[in-house]
């Protein structure tokens, strides 16, 4: 195909939005398939083809000729560049309207509802539609001694200084951090790569609690030695690794778990150390704040923390200590282990949360609020045994353990496993029991006689595995509650399970505001014989 600034363009009118961010139309001259963007439905525009398979073109809009009412000049100066976000340029109201009529098509098409809207609930948008996420993910450039996150569908660098869907305590921390890179770039660049003290980082996480005020800073790093050098490894051509991948379930964050396709920088651990001790000197930082470097082996160093992130340990531990959710005896000293290293703590519902630095967390906290409301509602009051079929560190099994006698927790990560279960001793929830394994090889183990009421179901983007799909088929559970990142996978095990199961209840929860993605809450109950 010739270079894209050679592709005339052509006049379209579209139609649709598809799942993925595009608007959709078809070419007037050919009749085919055209995916546009930045389009919005209903919109006429001037596009330029950028790709073409045998069935579909794909285009950019170089002019709009007809305005929607929904557009919007987006608040972001890195939208349109930035991998990010997709919809800033659509107002809010208007993209939890169009990620609703794309549930409905996904249940409709490949999930074989007949009636689809005698089954979705009215969604539930986003409390905050910016400054919602707790968790942002960041890739570094060296050439501008800064935070980066990649340029739509490349490998190629923008760096950031804001970020305007992450909550103000990352940005805040964003300041910092650029300042902490200016400072450790110039003073790393003539030692050698081998040199001790020197940590080689290709990503920094920031996670920040409005709620406890608890702020973690992640420096990623790969193992030392002459072999690493700051060098990038793209792969040409390809879309952002992070967003093709089945297992992160952190489905708007532009910076994935791919230390080959990333930019390897050398800091020094000494100058974090120093300038967290000279934090409390600079205004509008977070008192409470812990830095860490995660290696490639898992090992976990600390870095340094502020006083208040020690305070705000130890608060979070006197509130766990008396105000168990389930007020249960207090354990032996010797029974509770300390907490993961490097924990950042969060508060959901009334349960505070202790997060191991590579485990996963909802990124939306205010909207997680109403999904674990949307869930409690779905939820009998009393039941002898609920599963956590995907678990992380308990979201669920936690906040729903006052209605169960027994709670399993299925979960594969054992960071995730570790900080579930010190959040349950930590609280005294005594009746949850974490089991380390997937949830597709840990249920068919489960003994026959042990039949639980309703199984919660959150499975990464690639749907739940099948044999998952058979076991619970040949349970007969009653009640399955389906959390979903990806309705195009929701509908086809929704479809799988319809012989056994019937769809009574979808809602959808827009927990990633800006971007196209689709989370999901539904409820599937056993068919009557």
């Amino acid at each position: 195909m010739s270079n894209e600034n050679e592709q005339p363009t052509f006049k379209l009118r579209l139609a649709d939005m598809a799942y993925g961010g595009d608007a959709v139309g078809r070419d007037p001259e050919t009749g085919m398939t055209v995916f546009a963007w930045p389009a919005i439905q209903g919109e006429e525009v001037e596009a330029r083809v950028t790709g073409r398979t045998k069935t579909l073109l794909r285009a950019v809009v170089d002019d709009i000729v007809e305005a929607s009412p929904a557009r919007v000049t987006p608040p972001c100066p890195y939208f349109g560049t930035c991998g990010g976000c997709q919809w800033q340029h659509i107002e809010n109201g208007a993209q939890v309207a169009f990620k609703h009529n794309i549930l409905r098509s996904q249940l409709s098409r490949l999930g074989g509802i007949g009636e689809p809207d005698a089954i979705l609930q009215p969604p539930l948008p986003s409390p905050p539609p910016y400054n919602y996420r707790n968790t942002s993910h960041f890739a570094l450039d060296p050439v501008a001694n800064s935070l980066a996150y990649y340029r739509r569908e490349t490998h190629k660098l923008i760096p950031v200084a804001q970020c305007p869907i992450s909550n103000e305590g990352i940005n805040r921390v964003m300041t910092f951090v650029n300042g902490l890179l200016a400072e450790s770039f110039s003073d790393v660049a003539p030692l050698p790569t081998d040199a001790r003290g020197v940590m080689h980082v290709w990503k920094v996480t920031i996670r920040a609690s409005e709620a406890t005020g608890h702020t973690l800073i992640i420096f990623h790093s790969l193992a030392g030695g002459a072999e690493v050098r700051p060098k990038l490894f793209p792969r040409r051509g390809s879309r952002i690794a992070a967003r093709e991948s089945s297992g992160q379930k952190d489905v708007a964050s532009t910076v994935g778990d791919q230390p080959e396709a990333a930019q390897v920088i050398p800091l020094h651990r000494r100058a974090i150390r120093r300038a967290l001790g000279n934090l409390s000197n600079a205004a509008g930082m977070p008192s409470a704040l812990l830095a860490i470097e995660v290696m490639a082996d898992g090992t976990i160093n600390r870095l340094g923390e502020t006083r208040g992130s020690t305070n705000a340990a130890s608060e979070a531990m006197a509130d766990a200590i008396s105000g168990g959710s389930l007020a249960m005896p207090r354990q032996a000293p010797t029974e509770v282990e300390k907490p993961p290293i490097g924990a950042w703590i969060e508060r959901l519902g009334k349960q505070t949360y202790w997060v191991g630095p590579t485990a996963f967390f909802q990124t939306n906290t205010p909207a997680a609020e109403l999904m674990l409301r949307e869930i409690q509602q779905q939820l009998p009051s009393k039941m002898d045994m609920l599963i956590d079929a995907h678990a992380g560190v308990g979201t669920f099994a936690l906040a729903f353990a006052n209605r169960a006698k027994h709670v399993l927790a299925f979960e594969p990560d054992a960071g995730a496993v570790n900080s579930g279960q010190w959040t349950a001793r930590s609280s005294h929830i005594s009746n949850v029991a974490f089991h380390k394994g997937t949830a597709e090889t840990l249920l068919p183990q489960l003994a026959g006689e042990l039949q639980p009421q309703v199984i919660i179901l959150d499975p990464p983007r690639n749907g739940c595995h099948p044999s998952l799909i058979a076991e619970i088929a040949r349970r007969k559970i009653p009640r399955l509650i389906y959390v979903s990142c990806d309705p195009s996978t929701l509908a086809r095990d929704i479809k799988l399970l319809s012989g056994t199961y019937k769809l009574t209840s979808a809602r959808l929860v827009d927990v990633f505001p800006q971007t196209y993605h689709i989370e999901t809450v539904s409820v599937l109950d056993l068919l009557q014989p």
